[in-house]
């Protein structure tokens, strides 16, 4: 009679598997007797081995009818957890992608990079969900499925928090926020299973993904408070007039005006509108005067009526005026640029000074990026197919430039809606005109001046202005031939 070893049926885990050993070796699981029978028909046992027999199968914890495997409960588990995974593989990989290869900061690429890491993480955690679900052939499958779902509820939880700030609903709104109820459903069921028993170290698994969240954080605060203060940009301008000159043919004198712009910075800078302009001052004099004249009016227009003793009345005439580098340069730290023009009055003006002013209007290039290709294109106010359009009655004459400007940090933007950059300049009888917005105008509708001032905070928009002034007497009574 052939005497075979005896098969011990362990008692079910908190899953319904049964462990199976033939002598003292572990052959294999059970979720069911039909699956026993197919673990003892490949290791030599007969296929009509009585299960019940004491003889040959030893039973513990319950006999050949207690499986309590709920299989429809386990597999619905499975394809929850793995779905969630894989929702936050792509979630974390579409965050990532943009930082990690064109991030305008080291920290904002290192950041990129740790969230393909944690989307690398969350892969694994899908795959090791069938595992740790399943027979457990690795014991780490159950560490893998606790780190991926707590990088999914560090990282929705970061988004969640941002959204709150704005609560502007974008296309992945309807991604992060299912994914952080899902993660806290998760959580608790990797804390009911306590699926990290039996992984080596996991306090430094828990570490790892506590360092990913701070890293993160950390990022943050960096590139929007302490890099605008350790790195402060600076613009520097001078606008200044050269020798005048009589024309031989005409009666006017011709004025050169010189056009400076530099850097001065640690970071480089968009320009998003400049204007130059020269003007022409007029006024009314008196031989004797109490005090100061025009007094109110120097309140109201601040500098560009200042109060004199002896002339008031003032009035300015726009000689000249122009854009100066145009929107959509940029100026790395140190750069310069030049410009000359030439300025036609005529001799016979009645002016007291001629007056010219530079303004320019920057945005730091580290706090977000421009589509410049883009907002390089001039467009027509006037014109029915731009993408920013207003009637001439209302709005005047301009030329318009329009692109989108996206943070410098990805998770802002995935929490917010598209924010635009929009910048205008245009000329009238009197002078010229230039402003520029960035806020979630697309080009049909009205900006919102609350929204465009809380983004120049957050872009760091800032405006830099250069004025000279010469008497009008010092050109017209000394000009070269």
């Amino acid at each position: 009679m052939e005497r075979r070893t005896k098969v011990t049926v362990h008692p079910p885990d908190d899953r319904g598997l049964r462990e199976v050993r033939v002598g003292r070796e572990t052959v294999g699981s059970a979720w069911s007797l039909r699956e026993l029978r197919g673990i003892l028909r490949r290791h030599g046992h007969p296929e009509d081995l009585d299960p019940d027999d004491r003889s040959a199968v030893s039973w513990l914890g319950g006999g050949s009818d207690t499986w309590p495997d709920r299989t429809w409960h386990r597999r619905a588990t499975i394809g929850l957890m793995a779905a969630g995974l894989v929702g936050g593989w792509a979630l974390l990989t579409a965050i990532g992608i943009p930082d990690a290869f064109e991030a305008l900061t080291f920290a904002g690429r290192i950041t990129g990079f740790v969230f393909l890491l944690g989307g690398v993480a969350e892969a694994a955690a899908a795959v090791a969900v069938f595992d740790y679900w399943g027979k457990r052939g690795l014991k780490i499958s159950g560490a893998i499925v606790s780190v991926g779902v707590l990088i999914a509820l560090t990282v929705t939880t970061m988004l969640v928090f941002l959204w709150f700030q704005e609560m502007e609903y974008t296309d992945y709104t309807r991604a992060f926020f299912p994914l952080f109820v899902w993660s806290l459903w998760a959580l608790y069921v990797v804390i009911r299973a306590k699926a990290w028993r039996g992984t080596p170290h996991p306090t430094k698994i828990a570490a790892g993904v506590t360092a990913t969240a701070l890293l993160a954080a950390v990022n943050i605060a960096y590139s929007a408070v302490y890099q605008p203060t350790a790195a402060p940009a600076n613009l520097a301008l001078t606008v200044r007039f050269g020798v005048p000159r009589a024309d031989l043919e005409r009666p006017v004198v011709q004025l050169p005006v010189t056009l400076h712009l530099r850097n001065s910075g640690s970071v480089p800078v968009y320009v998003l509108g400049d204007n130059w302009s020269v003007f022409g001052r007029s006024g009314k004099y008196v031989e004797k005067s109490d005090g100061l004249r025009d007094l109110r009016p120097a309140l109201e227009a601040s500098r560009e009526h200042d109060a004199s003793r002896m002339a008031g009345s003032f009035t300015w005439d726009t000689l000249a005026a122009g854009p100066f580098t145009g929107p959509g340069t940029w100026f790395d730290p140190g750069e310069e640029y030049t410009e000359e023009k030439v300025v036609q009055i005529s001799k016979g003006a009645k002016y007291d000074v001629v007056d010219a002013d530079l303004d320019v209007m920057v945005m730091r290039k580290d706090r977000g990026k421009i589509d410049l290709d883009a907002f390089g294109i001039e467009q027509y106010s006037w014109d029915e197919e731009s993408v920013v359009h207003c009637l001439p009655k209302d709005c005047g004459e301009n030329l318009l430039y329009h692109a989108q400007v996206r943070y410098n940090n990805n998770l802002v933007n995935v929490t917010r809606k598209p924010r635009y950059v929009t910048s205008w300049w245009g000329l009238n009888p009197t002078g010229s005109g230039w402003d520029a917005s960035i806020s979630t105008f697309k080009g049909k509708g009205l900006i919102n001046d609350e929204e465009t001032q809380r983004e120049y905070r957050r872009f760091d928009l800032f405006t830099v202005e250069a004025h000279t002034a010469v008497p009008f007497a010092a050109i017209v009574s000394s000009p070269r031939p």
